[in-house]
């Protein structure tokens, strides 16, 4: 028998995966149990390289957390979330560990996801991943099919069940870091859509941990964002407004704007609060000088940015409507003449402009001064031209169409003013423009109803 040499110099050693193409290895990878993959990617610094690509990790989410993995997808900044990062492969290996240690009959993926962040309370890598992933489970993109909708409530309600809102407060509380912090804040914003997710909110004293970590975190505007985006987003019921005015959240709204060196822009998350808050009739008998002082030193910056300057207007119309003494403080500080030059700065911005004249409506509203008539006569004018410019904006007809009615019903003398620029056509449109789900809105049929320039 002839001895066949081995030149070893030149043969490769068992085991060496390098030798295979990256494509071969990245398929093979792509269909490992996270298990393996996991020990198989610290086998060496070459696999490791190649096993850190956001395709294997993405097809592997999709076998083994599949309703997460449509969610991260359909996030409307995936940009945020790499499948690749070390927290997200940490929090999948946790994840089908349970798998393969629980009875799986008992478990849904909802379920299994709440299990790992409780179960890694302290771990930042864990949380990291957790809030974002509960953040894409509880959020459904605009236009979205129906089944998705219905689908993400029944994450909503599930997460909430399983302790979601306990979980995601603990990390408000425990962590320093604003990136986790505010991704648990937009996590409890997107639940608390949910109104028993909201009632556990507030009775797990969150409304007031959320309040504190905007005080501590005053200089961050992710912080600021979702913490705002939170209490906003609870159920649309008096009681929670009124929580969060008794948890002082006008005192943080007010001097995250009076303090905080935000852009223009990002000085909305704040004033929606304040909008919120508005709603409070206490609210506005104690803060609303505060609310207009600030507002007041924010819009002539504010001129130079339209979302910022609407928002600001929003919350002015909101703050003076039912209160003398505020819409007095208002007229004190020049508020008409700058509303007026609002609506020349403005004149092609259908929100502004609209906007603008329901403020100088509030102004108006009981004050019967002879320099006020001569300003109703100068809004009046202002109304009709914006009928005529934004003729498609049918929100805005509708409100200068009131507006104009109202007038009209308390002076004479405006009356004929709005009758001798057309207004009686103008508003005669408004009131044949009807859509076919008109009929079922009742703030637009009790609207209309008293809408007339009839004699």
């Amino acid at each position: 028998m002839t001895n066949i040499g081995v030149n070893f110099d030149n043969d490769l050693l068992l085991g060496d995966f390098t030798v295979l193409p990256p494509e071969l290895l990245e398929k093979v990878m792509s269909n490992m149990h996270p298990l393996s993959l996991v020990p198989f990617m610290m086998s060496c610094s070459v696999i490791n390289a190649l096993a850190h690509n956001d395709r294997i990790w993405d097809e592997v989410y999709k076998e083994y957390m599949p309703h997460s993995h449509k969610a991260l997808h359909l996030a409307p900044t995936p940009d945020l979330w790499k499948f690749r990062n070390a927290s997200s492969i940490k929090f999948l290996y946790e994840f089908t560990w349970l798998i393969e240690n629980s009875p799986l009959s008992s478990f849904y993926e909802v379920d299994l996801v709440m299990q790992v962040m409780k179960d890694h309370k302290s771990s930042f890598l864990i949380q990291r991943a957790a809030v974002y992933i509960l953040r894409r489970l509880a959020y459904y993109p605009h236009g979205c099919d129906k089944d998705y909708r219905e689908k993400i409530e029944v994450h909503r309600a599930a997460l909430g069940r399983e302790g979601g809102m306990e979980a995601l407060l603990s990390v408000v509380v425990n962590f320093d870091e604003p990136e986790v912090i505010s991704g648990a804040l937009c996590a409890i914003g997107n639940l608390v859509i949910d109104g028993k997710n909201s009632q556990d909110l507030m009775e797990l004293k969150g409304i007031e941990t959320i309040l504190n970590a905007l005080t501590l975190h005053h200089g961050n505007f992710s912080v600021v964002d979702y913490g705002c985006f939170a209490l906003c987003n609870m159920s649309d019921d008096m009681k929670y407004k009124r929580a969060i005015y008794k948890a002082n959240g006008s005192h943080v709204a007010l001097k995250t704007l009076n303090e905080s060196r935000f852009l223009p822009e990002q000085m909305v998350p704040p004033l929606d609060l304040l909008a919120v808050l508005c709603q409070v009739p206490d609210c506005k008998k104690e803060q609303g000088r505060a609310i207009i002082e600030t507002i007041d030193t924010l819009l002539l910056p504010a001129m130079e940015n339209s979302k910022l300057f609407a928002h600001l207007l929003q919350v002015t119309i909101l703050v003076c409507e039912d209160l003398d003494e505020v819409r007095d403080f208002a007229v004190e500080l020049s508020f008409v003449e700058k509303m007026f030059q609002a609506l020349d700065t403005y004149a092609s911005d259908a929100r502004i402009v609209i906007r603008s004249c329901l403020v100088l409506f509030t102004l108006f509203w009981r004050n019967e001064s002879a320099v006020m008539t001569v300003h109703r006569s100068r809004l009046i004018q202002a109304i009709i031209s914006a009928m005529g410019s934004f003729k498609e904006d049918l929100s805005l007809q509708r409100t200068s169409a009131a507006m104009l009615s109202d007038f009209a019903r308390t002076d004479s003398k405006l009356k004929s003013l709005i009758l001798r620029l057309g207004g009686k056509k103008l508003v005669h449109d408004v009131l044949q423009a009807v859509r076919a789900e008109d009929e079922d809105d009742p703030e637009w049929n009790a609207l209309a109803a008293n809408i007339s320039l009839e004699d």
